[in-house]
């Protein structure tokens, strides 16, 4: 009984310092808009795995927030720089583009949660860029996205990471370039 009562308890243990798993995962990046001649799809699994959805305000793991560490941006898959908070003043005349983060997973799940849209703006003569988490008027988008998560501080606008602009805007750029010249 004694080695029961061991066994069940370091499983116990073992299981409370599990991190937590997310019910998604990226199988797919959609991009579209500004000066792209067609859609981009990114489906190379060393960069969507560096992107989840499962990150930001409203997240936690083991009961800790985790997405206002700066040291934790790349390891969440932080595609927002949490840390830097939301944008007070978005600049004029930048490039914009629809992003759908689409998402597959070991479970069956609902079509809304095989979608989670953002939208990304940049001008391609500084480094940094700005995504926005639609809000309650963006219709479909903020549904789609409150239904797999809820962060509280959608319909505002936030800084890309240093990851999303060392890893997706090049991609961006290229795409452009060759829609340029083809």
């Amino acid at each position: 009984m004694k080695n029961v009562l061991c066994a069940f308890a370091l499983a116990a243990l073992a299981l409370a310092s599990a991190p937590a798993s997310p019910k998604s995962q990226t199988i797919r990046l959609e991009i579209s808009g500004a000066s792209l001649a067609k859609p981009l799809e990114v489906t190379d699994a060393a960069i969507l795995d560096r992107f989840s959805i499962w990150n930001g305000p409203g997240v936690r793991v083991n009961d800790q927030a985790i997405h206002m560490e700066p040291a934790d941006q790349e390891r969440i898959g932080a595609f927002i720089d949490w840390p830097r908070g939301m944008v007070s003043i978005l600049p004029s005349g930048l490039q914009r583009y629809d992003v759908t983060f689409h998402q597959g997973g070991r479970e069956r799940m609902h079509e809304w949660h095989r979608r989670y849209v953002i939208r990304y703006e940049y001008d391609p003569s500084t480094e940094g860029g700005y995504i926005y988490l639609p809000g309650p008027t963006d219709g479909d988008d903020y549904k789609r996205n409150v239904f797999s998560i809820v962060h509280g501080i959608e319909g505002n606008w936030f800084h890309s990471s240093a990851a999303w602009e060392r890893l997706v805007r090049p991609l961006i750029d290229k795409a452009v370039a060759a829609g340029r010249s083809g």
